[in-house]
Formats: C-alpha cells, sequence, structure tokens
C-alpha cells in the first residue's frame, strides 16, 4: 500500500519495413495489390477472408489493412469495426477496398472507423499514394502515443516523488494527508457497505533524537532515521502504509486489526528497533528506542481524521512520560504491554 507504482514507457523499436496486410476473396486482386505493393518495397501478406484476417491481425497487428468491403463470411465492414472497438490492438489505418461510390456508403465506412477507401479498379499509383498518406499518419498518431506514455510517465514519478520522503524513502505527510480520509471512509458496519470494522494508527518517536544529533552530527542523523525506517517497513504488517510525519516522527495506519491485535502489532514494531542497536561506521553500535502511541477507530465509535491524530498524539505523550521506549494504545490500560519476540 506504501509503494507508489508507475508503468515504464513503451521502448521505441528500430524502423522496420512496414507491413500490409491485404484481404480479399479474389486471388487475383490479392495478386496484383501484393505486387504494387513489393515494388514499393513493403512487406506484404495477404489473407483470402475475414476471419483468417482476423486471427493474424490479433496475433500480430500490421502497421496498415487493405481490406475489401464484400466478403462471405466476415465482411470488411465488421472487421473494420471489430478491430477499432478492440481496446488491445494498437492503432491500425484501415483502407477498405470497395466498388461502392455513393456518399452514404462512404459515410457508413467511416462511422466504423475506416480510415480511407480505394475504388476497384485499384490504380497502382493511386494505391501507393494513399498508402504513404496512410503511414505518415499511422506514424504521427504513433508517436503522439508515444508522448503520452512518457508524460504519464513523468506525471507519476513525479506525484511518486511529491508523496515520498526524499531522506526514508517511506511516503510523507502529505501523502498521509492525502490517502487517511479515503481509508477512514472504509470503516464501519458491514451492513453499510464498509470494508473494515478497525483501523490502527501508530504515531511513532525515535526517542531522545536531539541528543544522537548533536552527539554524532545530522549526518548521523539522518542514518539512523533511514535505518529506523526501514526497519519499521520491514515489520510492516501486509497491508501497512508507513509515513515519514516529521521530524524523528513516523506513522504506521494499518486495517482490519483490533485493539489487542494492534497493540501486539505495537509491540513488534517497538521491538524491532529496540533488540538491534544501530551500528555506526566506526564499529560503535548506538543503541536506538521508539516511544509508541496508538488509537483503534472502530465501527461502534468511528474517529475522523483529526481526531484519529489527537488521541494518537495523546497517547505517545503517555507512553514518553511513562520513561519512554513504552506502548501505549489509546483506551488500554499502558501498562498492559506485552513483551512479544519480533517476528
Amino acid at each position: 500500500m506504501n509503494n507508489v507504482k508507475y508503468e515504464q514507457p513503451t521502448p521505441v523499436t528500430p524502423s522496420q519495413p512496414s507491413r500490409i496486410l491485404v484481404i480479399d476473396d479474389d486471388p487475383l486482386i490479392l495478386k496484383l495489390i501484393s505486387h504494387y505493393l513489393r515494388e514499393a518495397a513493403y512487406q506484404v501478406e495477404t489473407v483470402t477472408c475475414g476471419e483468417t484476417g482476423l486471427s493474424v491481425i490479433q496475433e500480430s497487428p500490421p502497421d496498415l489493412i487493405i481490406c475489401d468491403w464484400s466478403m462471405p463470411g466476415i465482411s470488411g465492414i465488421d472487421l473494420c469495426q471489430q478491430i477499432k472497438s478492440d481496446p488491445q490492438l494498437p492503432f491500425i489505418y484501415f483502407i477498405l477496398l470497395t466498388v461502392r461510390r455513393e456518399i452514404f456508403d462512404r459515410v457508413t465506412g467511416l462511422d466504423i472507423g475506416a480510415d480511407d477507401f480505394i475504388c476497384k479498379p485499384v490504380a497502382p499509383e493511386e494505391l501507393r499514394a494513399r498508402i504513404r498518406v496512410g503511414l505518415r499518419l499511422r506514424k504521427v498518431t504513433r508517436s503522439l502515443i508515444e508522448v503520452n506514455q512518457q508524460l504519464r510517465y513523468q506525471n507519476q514519478l513525479l506525484e511518486s516523488l511529491t508523496l515520498t520522503d526524499s531522506l526514508t524513502g517511506v511516503l510523507n505527510r502529505r501523502a498521509l494527508d492525502t490517502t487517511l480520509p479515503g481509508l477512514l471512509q472504509q470503516i464501519g458496519a458491514r451492513s453499510e457497505g464498509k470494508r473494515y470494522r478497525y483501523l490502527n494508527v501508530w504515531l511513532i518517536d525515535v526517542d531522545h533524537f536531539k541528543k544522537v544529533n548533536d552527539t554524532y552530527g545530522h549526518l548521523i542523523g539522518d542514518e539512523v532515521l533511514r535505518i529506523v525506517a526501514q526497519r519499521l517497513q520491514s515489520h510492516c504488517l501486509p497491508g501497512s502504509s508507513l509515513y515519514r510525519y516529521g521530524g524523528e516522527e513516523f506513522i504506521c495506519v494499518t486495517l482490519g486489526i483490533n485493539p489487542l491485535q494492534a497493540l501486539v502489532y505495537g509491540e513488534q514494531l517497538r521491538l524491532a528497533i529496540e533488540l538491534d542497536p544501530i551500528c555506526l561506521i566506526a564499529g560503535e553500535k548506538l543503541p536506538i528506542t521508539v516511544s509508541l502511541g496508538g488509537v483503534v477507530s472502530n465501527e461502534d465509535e468511528p474517529l475522523n481524521e483529526q481526531a484519529l491524530l489527537k488521541s494518537a498524539d495523546e497517547a505517545l505523550y503517555q507512553a514518553k512520560e511513562r520513561g519512554r521506549n513504552q506502548t501505549v494504545l489509546s483506551g488500554l490500560d499502558p501498562y498492559s504491554r506485552m513483551n512479544i519476540s519480533p517476528s
């Protein structure tokens, strides 16, 4: 939940001869058109029916299709409609080959997605000219698609950067402000269409962090924060989200665990830091502990975002008052802490 995912743009492949698929049930027409196109150095494939043509297109989409309008089985007009309505197929320039010259027929073909028409009998120069136009338009369209992919990728990357803490690599406070209201809306009774009965928040503070900075310097302090974040992240339950709340404070949000489960979980996070001192560059081991204040919002007493964080902050204050390195869950006895070995 706390990994922002984004898609890599489709890589650009080296230029190759344009591949053209010709579909017609007349062998003579196929022979003539393939001859005209091979003379122009196109890669040509021919089939004699719409059914075979559809299989070829789905298996290996060509750059351009020339297809007879009227054929037994799947007609050219039906084939064009299927291709243009299939989101899995990339943009393919589709030319209908026809003896129809009426405006009504042309409008019908354009409405279902045909890009151009060539009338029979086929004139070689007109055929090659229309194909050049079609391939140019396809190239422009593919370029626009690639630009859009690059922009989408860059936007996703920028979004991930704006929601990620640059020091620790976990989500930041802006991400918390963005996602927490939506998570809270999922809490409630199943009869009301809600997905979860509970939402647990732990506010986690690195104990005596100012002393670490004053003693070892800010570079060591930054490394401590990175290591703490990594350990907390590695001990988070599946579906949890870890955020850097600010300074030396982190917030862990988990859906679906009740108060007792949440208390055990908080102890696991605390022990993950306490039981493994941080090794400094000089070989010195630096004992680090954290204090945790938690709260559970449930279907019977749902909390809004402000009340949830305020309650967690009050529980954290209690943990510090108890001597730090404590786990206090709002509403439960702070001395009911269970000593659980890290899992």
